[in-house]
């Protein structure tokens, strides 16, 4: 009888064990290991300027019409937790700018540094890179984009997390489709980013 009831009660007891360490693996937080961010911004801009250089006249910059510019944006990110507070990853996204018209590819490196190690956090962030060729439009230019964030947990039981964050981009774009440190003909555009994303 002793017997029968030791046997239960040994794979019961190895049974919660076992499935506290899946617990304990969960990444409840979303900030260990892999992970995803997708993510949609939209592009205030509020500064464009035409730069070319003659031989003659030297260097000339000229201001750009920004009534109505703006440009949508759609990026995804891979990349890695090293701890709780900072994480760095791979992305690539599309940029739609109007007025100026030009597409832009951007390739880049993100960094985030989170304030918390909680589902919820601020977070700070920076994306540098390059911007990669694109049919029929601008070949070669470069970009930098700095701001802070929060990360805001929707639904801990189905683990929906977003992102949101406010930012300002730079960006120079070859018109000449010459690497931007040797281009005679660029376009520099600045503006405010406003995202709104996911994190898987």
């Amino acid at each position: 009888m002793n017997k029968y009831f030791i046997i239960p009660v040994l794979l019961i007891t190895f049974f919660s064990f076992s499935q506290n360490d899946k617990e304990k693996d969960i990444d409840e937080n979303r900030n260990r290991g892999f992970f995803n961010i997708t993510k949609f911004s939209y592009i205030n801009v509020n500064k464009a300027e035409l730069e070319t250089f003659s031989e003659t006249e030297g260097v000339l910059v000229t201001d750009l019409p920004i009534d109505n510019a703006s440009a949508f944006s759609l990026q995804t990110i891979n990349g890695y937790f090293f701890s709780p507070y900072f994480s760095a990853g791979l992305g690539i996204g599309l940029d739609g700018y109007s007025n100026p018209n030009i597409n832009t590819m951007p390739l880049f490196v993100d960094l985030r540094l989170y304030l918390s190690d909680q589902l919820s956090s601020m977070y700070l962030y920076t994306d540098i890179g390059t911007l990669i060729g694109i049919e029929n439009g601008p070949k070669r230019g470069r970009m930098l984009n700095i701001g802070a964030g929060y990360k805001l947990a929707l639904n801990k039981e189905k683990r929906i997390t977003i992102i949101t964050d406010l930012g300002y981009s730079l960006k120079q774009v070859s018109n000449d489709r010459q690497p931007i440190r040797t281009s005679d003909n660029k376009i520099l555009i600045n503006g405010l980013i406003l995202s709104l994303g996911i994190i898987f």
